[in-house]
């Protein structure tokens, strides 16, 4: 992501817009902005926000290792970044600990969209920086991943960082950035290790062989620190180093990996990640800037990104192939890439029509291509919209689990009475609510115990259970150890 794109951009008006000097901000605007983007996330909190079954694990791992007790058997897939978040904020409380998350998680998000509008400002301008913005912030699934406490929108700020400081000529952030976002996805690791060579070789051009040697032997050391903390703790918490990794391919019905063509599947289910304007504007920036390297006028950037895109869309497939599941939320950052190219796409396009036909066309080409893309901006924000209310009514049955532990005598009193079941979904907020292991949590109850069961489960009703309390989204039966 941050390698492969070159320090200079390009002539004005070619396909790369301008150099990375050029349309920059004050060194102060960053941490403003980062300020703002985290106040929004803070505000948010007021509506209903309880982290989801990813997040929730990262939290208890982040508790576990504070107390040294980690213990990584069964849950999601492991990730460090997110657990190097939780830990330190586990000391503060719980309370801080989710709220600190989910406010990282939806800042990120935030951050994403400055992130699109900057590096596609560069590539073309005021209009792909708007376009840019829209399409990302309309990608199928990030906004409610993101307000859900789930990392896509935090990896896709990361990555779209990085590429912004290569923009900029700022080389070791953007590797940085970059060793980040491979804390979250392994996918990234391509990256990280081309921005790291081009480290290497840029210290041996500007500073010679023993300068080189010195940055190969960080990168090297840094690289190995990368590997360490996504196998180590699972090691440690598990007994084995690839856990996370036969967790991630454990079947899940409907997705690309069980199809009898995960490859291909990966492909076509991923088309409905952004709208057909965006594919659209995406081969339009692509042609422009094969057009631009022909003639040697730039285009390397843009070239540069959708390479990128389609080396992460193809190990997806390859990971779907070998027995992951390559949902849709797996291609998030190669969706965002794109997201960012329709902007240049259609800014070029527009720019091309008002160097041949004046501005008048320039204008009356981007109204005919504003209706026709209306249609589908209003299916996408009315599908976002829909994915918003399913994010909050899931928060609001999670915000509920807590008055039913009250309800049914508190934690002492649930785990005097035997083991604590509950439904599939629901199992990482009930280990982190009442103090206990993941795996303390059980989804096939058979008594003794307490079952916590939400109101649509049909285990609302198993009479093997004495009924102890309902609350609003919640039925809490027991049959205690006598």
């Amino acid at each position: 992501m941050t390698a492969t794109v070159p320090e200079h951009a390009g002539a004005p008006g070619s396909a790369d817009a301008a150099d990375g000097s050029a349309r920059a901000w004050p060194a102060w605007a960053t941490p403003l902005v980062i300020a703002c983007c985290a106040g929004l996330a803070l505000a948010s909190l007021a509506g209903p926000s309880v982290p989801t079954y990813d997040p929730t694990a990262w939290m208890i791992w982040g508790r576990e290792i504070a107390h040294g007790t980690l213990e990584t058997s069964v849950g999601p897939s492991w990730k460090p970044l997110p657990v190097m978040v939780t830990a330190p904020l586990s000391l503060i409380g719980d309370t801080a600990t989710a709220d600190g998350w989910l406010v990282i998680a939806r800042a990120g998000m935030l951050l994403a969209l400055v992130a699109a509008a900057r590096v596609a400002w560069r590539l073309g301008g005021v209009v792909a920086a708007v376009v840019a913005v829209i399409a990302l912030a309309l990608v199928n699934s990030l906004p409610y991943h993101a307000f859900r406490g789930e990392s896509e929108g935090l990896l896709v700020a990361l990555a779209l960082w990085a590429v912004d400081a290569t923009q900029t000529g700022h080389h070791r952030r953007a590797f940085a950035l970059a060793v980040l976002a491979g804390l979250l996805r392994p996918e990234v690791w391509p990256f990280v290790v081309l921005s790291g060579l081009w480290l290497v070789l840029r210290a041996r051009r500007v500073a010679g062989t023993r300068a080189a040697a010195a940055t190969a032997a960080a990168v090297a050391t840094i690289g190995l620190g990368l590997a360490a903390l996504w196998f180590v703790p699972e090691k440690i918490g598990s007994g084995r180093f690839l856990r996370g990794a036969q967790r991630a391919r454990e079947a899940v019905a409907g997705s690309p990996g069980q199809t009898d063509h995960p490859f291909l599947s990966v492909f076509t289910n991923s088309t409905g990640a952004l709208s057909w304007p965006v594919y659209a504007g995406a081969v339009v920036a692509v042609a422009l800037a094969g057009v631009a390297l022909r003639r040697r006028r730039g285009g390397r950037q843009v070239a540069a990104l959708a390479a990128a895109a389609s080396l992460l869309m193809v190990m997806v497939a390859v990971l779907a192939q070998g027995g992951f599941t390559g949902n849709l939320r797996y291609v998030m950052l190669p969706a965002s890439l794109l997201a960012v190219l329709a902007g240049v796409g259609w800014s070029g396009v527009l720019a091309w029509t008002r160097g041949r036909a004046g501005l008048a066309a320039a204008i009356a080409l981007a109204v005919v291509l504003a209706a026709g893309a209306a249609p589908f901006v209003a299916a996408d924000v009315s599908r976002v919209h829909r994915q918003y209310g399913k994010a909050v009514k899931e928060a609001q049955v999670y915000g509920d689990l807590p008055a039913a532990i009250a309800a049914a005598g508190g934690r002492d009193a649930i785990l005097r009475c035997g083991p604590v079941w509950t439904s599939p979904t629901a199992t990482q907020a009930a280990a982190w609510l009442l103090h206990v292991p993941e795996k303390a949590v059980g989804i096939h109850p058979t008594p003794p115990g307490t079952l916590f069961a939400p109101w649509y489960s049909p285990r609302v009703g198993d009479d093997r259970f004495a009924l102890v309390a309902k609350t609003g989204r919640w039925v809490v039966r027991a049959a205690c150890v006598r």
